[in-house]
């Protein structure tokens, strides 16, 4: 698989190494989302020696010793006796001449079997590496420990990194380029079943359907992503199974806070740490209407796949248990179009907030209010424009009954009053009417995007 987008995060990265100060750099992000790949590609982009090392859950004994012997082995040494990191370091800086990079990857391991990590490695780039050009490159799957060891104020090593960068979830426009010979509308679709994690998206083999990638890759007992959101969620966080009732309930519609309580039968006012923790893992995305950043929240899986799996993998795990992979395929086939409404009005969003489309946006996202909602709703702060969408995911075209509909919602969104330009934008997969698209000549205050349109905003 050839290295996909990432451009910025390679440059930020290689961009600092080649900064000619020494660096502490901290990267972190959910497992599987690609942080591996992006380091050693900057890597390998530098004109100067690194060294990659691993970590594992051995204990900071056995990795200091790991990795006293890989920076022998990378400067063709004898391998040193060392009692810890700072021994480890101390052979290293005085074996080094000039720029130098060290990255270590899972950090979070470390952090995680011995609280003390921190302020070794804090000791180790204050006095050890003083006075070498040696940077450090920390990064780890494990977003609590990350946070909790490097980025923290608590943290010793608070006051010594010099950039960090959270490492996210591929948008649409990078996941499409995995099955680059499906339609558009395979290509939301297949992003709707496996979202946008770089490791997951690898899975999928471009020559087969949609729906085969996912009875292999996620329906299939013992298959890689069959369990993964059990992993994910046991590596993160104490509780699992809490955390667990919490997205089943969420995928089945609960989505306000007391909602989802009743679901899983425990008093709402005991939701609050397990919600934010989701939050902040990037599980769960906590909403607001755009125009009311401090209204009224609602709660939804913010991962496609994770909505995927809770959907249609959790409820029939006992059929999967037992190989009845093709009943449960025949329930995939029947709900993914509902399924991926969800996940195109996200793209369509997605393709407003990016410079090619022709309404510049500050904030883009959803408004609701009652009864009443509007997928897309961008604004401009600046020059005081609105921008209302709806999209339809279906197989007919849209005609001008959508436009008309939008249109009497638009004195219901609570935003500049009067003194404001708005304009309207109707994302639709099966195309628009003649009508519609007549109508659309005539007026500088609508915009009709097919789904070529909207994937053509991310080339």
């Amino acid at each position: 698989m050839n290295f996909v987008d990432r451009e910025a995060e390679v440059d930020w990265l290689a961009d600092r190494l080649t900064s000619g100060e020494r660096q502490l750099l901290v990267l972190y992000g959910r497992r599987r989302v690609g942080k591996t790949a992006l380091v050693t590609r900057a890597l390998s982009t530098l004109d100067q020696p690194s060294l990659y090392f691993l970590c594992d859950e051995r204990g900071t004994e056995a990795n200091a010793q790991r990795f006293a012997a890989a920076c022998a082995d990378a400067l063709d040494d004898v391998e040193p006796a060392v009692d810890g990191f700072e021994d480890a370091f101390r052979y290293l800086a005085n074996r080094v001449d000039g720029p130098f990079v060290v990255a270590i990857d899972e950090f979070s391991y470390l952090v995680s079997a011995d609280e003390t990590v921190p302020s070794v490695f804090q000791g180790v780039f204050d006095e050890t590496l003083a006075g070498t050009d040696v940077s450090l490159v920390l990064f780890g799957s494990s977003i609590s420990m990350m946070e909790e060891g490097t980025l923290s104020y608590e943290s010793p090593l608070y006051g010594r990194r010099t950039g960090q960068w959270r490492l996210e979830p591929f948008g649409f426009g990078a996941a499409r380029q995995f099955v680059p010979g499906y339609d558009t509308r395979d290509q939301i679709r297949t992003y709707a079943v496996f979202g946008g994690m770089p490791a997951y998206l690898e899975q999928l083999d471009p020559s087969a359907s949609l729906l085969a990638n996912a009875e292999r890759r996620v329906l299939t007992k013992g298959s890689f992503l069959y369990e993964e959101p059990e992993f994910l969620l046991r590596q993160e966080l104490h509780e699992p199974a809490t955390y667990m009732a919490i997205l089943e309930a969420v995928s089945a519609g609960s989505t306000r806070v007391t909602e989802i309580a009743n679901e899983i039968d425990r008093p709402a006012s005991s939701l609050s740490r397990y919600l934010q923790n989701l939050s902040r893992l990037a599980l769960l995305e906590k909403e607001t209407p755009v125009t009311d950043p401090e209204g009224r929240r609602v709660y939804r899986i913010a991962d496609d796949f994770l909505r995927f799996w809770f959907r249609f993998v959790s409820p029939n795990r006992a059929q999967l248990e037992r190989g009845a992979t093709d009943a449960v395929l025949d329930v995939v086939r029947e709900g993914l179009p509902t399924h991926t409404i969800w996940t195109f009005e996200a793209v369509c969003r997605e393709a407003v907030s990016t410079d090619s489309f022709p309404v510049e946006c500050s904030r883009v996202g959803r408004w609701w209010y009652g009864e009443d909602e509007v997928d897309v709703v961008g604004l401009n702060e600046g020059t005081e424009t609105l921008l209302l969408g709806e999209c339809k995911w279906t197989n007919d075209p849209v005609g001008p009954g959508l436009l008309r509909s939008l249109e009497a919602t638009e004195p219901e969104v609570g935003w500049r009053g009067d003194d404001r330009a708005v304009t309207y934008a109707l994302f639709s997969k099966a195309g628009f009417t003649d009508d519609l698209a007549a109508l659309a000549d005539e007026r500088d205050d609508l915009l009709l995007y097919d789904v070529e349109d909207v994937a053509a905003a991310f080339d």
